[in-house]
């Protein structure tokens, strides 16, 4: 899945969601799931480096992550913060952090925890995608980004025809989704001096249950993430669709 990233109509960055092939990690079948964002368009020219990568390592068996890796680069630096979040090691009230610049040695940084279903950035996505539910419905999750965690309140709003830039499929019918986030800090309280944000999310409401886009409130007007290019995976699936359907109820 390929998404371009603007404000107020120009074009930032792309981000792109790639699936990969089951392996192993720890003795347990995962698949990796990797987003990453580059600049594009007049961005490229004026701003800072940005290529970063969000790596997930989903089990196959649960579909709960296993471990989260961030590596990006730092705001208005060259340096790159490497950030690896162990989910398979989390204790009741805590989960393993290790974080590092460029190549100097990991620190650990635990993450003090008080919510059970804590979900990394990718994770957050496939959950959302297979989450059914009634409009007005609210689920409150907390979510890792990268090596801090955002507390969230996410609400079904409902369905909505919306338009794509998808050549084949120019308007859908699509799920909305809208949440609400605060920063936390490594006690688990908000973290000082920093904004609470709000996005809107679309997904299709279909077998794919595709995600359309996102919008996001900043200082600076909405920043839109809409999709240009979906390539659906041709390998068996891991679940069947009655098992899905049944899930689902």
């Amino acid at each position: 899945m390929q998404y371009k990233v603007s404000l107020k109509g120009i074009e930032l960055a792309t981000y792109t969601i790639t699936v990969g092939d089951i392996t192993d990690l720890d003795g347990e079948k995962v698949i990796s799931i990797v987003g990453n964002a580059r600049l594009s368009g007049i961005a490229a020219w004026f701003s800072q480096k940005i290529d970063d990568k969000f790596t997930s390592w989903i089990d196959v068996t649960t579909g709960r992550s296993l471990r989260f890796q961030a590596d990006e680069y730092g705001t208005g630096t060259s340096d790159v913060e490497h950030s690896v979040v162990e989910l398979a090691k989390r204790t009741p009230d805590s989960v393993p952090v290790m974080f590092h610049l460029n190549d100097q040695p990991p620190t650990p940084e635990p993450q003090a925890l008080s919510r059970e279903l804590t979900y990394d950035l990718n994770e957050f996505l496939v959950a959302l995608r297979a989450w059914e539910g009634s409009p007005g419905a609210k689920q409150p999750l907390d979510i890792f980004r990268s090596r801090f965690l955002w507390r969230a309140e996410v609400t079904i709003k409902g369905k909505a025809k919306l338009d794509t830039d998808l050549a084949d499929q120019p308007t859908v019918t699509a799920l909305r989704f809208d949440a609400h986030l605060v920063k936390l800090d490594k006690k688990g309280g908000k973290f000082p001096d920093t904004d609470e944000r709000d996005f809107s999310l679309w997904i299709s409401d279909d077998g794919g249950r595709v995600p359309l886009q996102i919008v996001a409130k900043t200082d600076y007007g909405d920043v839109a993430i809409k999709i240009v290019d979906y390539q659906p995976g041709n390998g068996e699936p891991l679940r069947k669709p009655e098992a899905a359907t049944t899930a689902a109820n």
